[in-house]
């Protein structure tokens, strides 16, 4: 069977996966599964960041991100935000572009200020690297803005590695700066449901075999 790497599973901007956050690994883990009736696989842990996550595929192209701290990960705002948390809940979203220079340049043009572009990378438990590009948008502050990735030209997409059966639904983005989140994503092509809200809040309902489960930000 041909391996298909990441670079070449996409051609434009688009969801690339959503995190959900919980305060241990398989806590998180057993939750979804009994929501769901999936397993979600271990995906390995991110060395710089002090988390760990599993993995499940939403099709080619898309996953959910269970990420949840290591057991004995020094405190920072993410890790100290995740062991926070009582029930799996959103914490974050992300797209994929298939430049992340170019798109960087793009959402400047149109307004926004993006990050540095961070190397990062993890090896499975299986014993395979995967290197991606990530960056976000630093001025002006959105609460429900997704951060960008960029795989590495010989990674492997992990929604072709990990246990599928699940599809989304619907995923709505509520947001105060609802406008400016529409044309930070329509900057890029992206297509997403973004509704106005007094409160930054997600929503994520999926369909796995014969159950729909529903996740929310905390």
């Amino acid at each position: 069977m041909a391996v298909i790497l990441a670079a070449a599973l996409y051609q434009a901007a688009g969801l690339d996966h959503i995190l959900i956050g919980a305060a241990n690994l398989d806590d998180g883990i057993r939750a979804f599964e009994r929501a769901t009736g999936v397993t979600a696989v271990r995906g390995g842990r991110h060395p710089s960041r002090g988390t760990e996550n599993a993995l499940v595929s939403l099709g080619r192209g898309s996953y959910i991100e269970i990420i949840a701290p290591q057991p004995n990960a020094a405190p920072n705002e993410f890790v100290t935000q995740l062991r926070a948390l009582r029930a799996p809940a959103i914490v974050g979203w992300a797209v994929h572009v298939v430049d992340a220079d170019d798109a960087a340049k793009r959402l400047a043009a149109a307004g926004f200020a993006p990050s540095e572009r961070r190397p990062g990378s993890r090896v499975t438990p299986q014993g395979a690297t995967l290197e991606w590009t990530t960056f976000d948008i630093a001025k002006p502050a959105i609460a429900g803005a997704p951060f960008f990735i960029q795989w590495g030209a010989t990674t492997t997409h992990p929604s072709l590695t990990s246990p599928g059966g699940c599809t989304v639904k619907s995923f709505q983005i509520g947001d105060p700066a609802a406008d400016e989140l529409a044309r930070l994503l329509g900057a890029l092509g992206v297509k997403a449901d973004v509704r106005k809200a007094a409160q930054p809040r997600m929503q994520l309902t999926i369909r796995c075999g014969e159950r729909t489960s529903s996740f929310d930000s905390p």
